[in-house]
């Protein structure tokens, strides 16, 4: 294979020419999400059935108690931030909603535990059980991310009486979406490399920046079809929510498979 800029010689798995430095069609062919998303529904279709146990749990002890509490910090005003005249009270209702919420994430997480652990589309509640042990582990992520949010809110919308620029709006943004890109790779490399959700971060973060966008269409795509199958009272979210994990378990594989991971030189 040669490039198309220079006709450099390429190996099957460079990322980038060696000879000019530009991006080889690797990472919109090989690496394509949506490809490795189709290809993962395709195999996980006739699976369905078989996953709406776990699925089940991960909803009942995750997704239903997070949209139950956001009702009840919309209705006790919470989720009122602009509203809010000190510091101290901004700052208590930011942890308080940021970290009630962390604490059911684990429960969507912890799946990835099993599903890393088969080769197929099949997880049972057994399976889910064993996970339970997980859930230290998955709350550190969730903590961690909980107090992310809080702490770039804090930077973009700025302190009661201490306003920020409106442009740090568009920032805010920016931020949650990249950390979206960031984080959807962490828990199948936690499971697969055996890695603290620190050390995996930091893997995602130093390696996988040339599939960056490849990673967020596949994070945004999965958002909107858990959320379709949410709003429409939730009974489309057991087969979402198990497609999810396996497709976030089956890209990450792809790029580990590439061998994306490599030596800085």
């Amino acid at each position: 294979m040669r490039c198309k800029k220079c006709n450099g010689n390429l190996a099957p798995h460079d990322l980038w020419c060696s000879s000019c430095g530009r991006q080889t069609p690797a990472v919109t062919n090989d690496l394509s999400a949506m490809a490795s998303l189709a290809r993962t529904w395709k195999s996980f279709k006739q699976y369905k059935g078989s996953n709406v146990p776990a699925a089940a749990i991960s909803i009942i002890l995750g997704i239903i108690p997070m949209a139950v509490l956001i009702v009840l910090f919309h209705s006790f005003g919470f989720l009122d931030l602009a509203e809010i005249t000190n510091t101290p009270n901004l700052l208590l209702n930011l942890i308080i909603v940021s970290f009630s919420v962390g604490v059911f994430i684990p429960f969507i997480l912890m799946p990835f535990q099993p599903v890393t652990k088969t080769d197929n589309y099949t997880i049972g509640l057994a399976d889910m059980k064993k996970a339970m042990s997980a859930y230290p582990c998955y709350l550190l992520f969730s903590l961690f991310s909980a107090l992310y949010f809080v702490v770039i809110y804090l930077i973009c919308f700025g302190f009661p009486q201490f306003g920020s620029d409106p442009i740090l709006r568009l920032v805010w943004i920016v931020l949650i979406n990249y950390y979206l890109a960031l984080v959807l790779p962490v828990p199948v490399l936690m499971e697969r490399k055996q890695l603290s959700f620190w050390a995996a971060f930091r893997v995602s973060y130093k390696y996988f920046h040339v599939v960056r966008w490849n990673i967020y269409l596949l994070a945004l795509v999965l958002i909107i079809l858990n959320l379709v199958g949410f709003l429409l009272l939730l009974v489309p979210l057991v087969i979402t929510v198990p497609l999810s994990w396996y497709a976030i378990r089956d890209y990450t594989d792809l790029l580990l498979d590439f061998e994306i991971i490599r030596p800085q030189p």
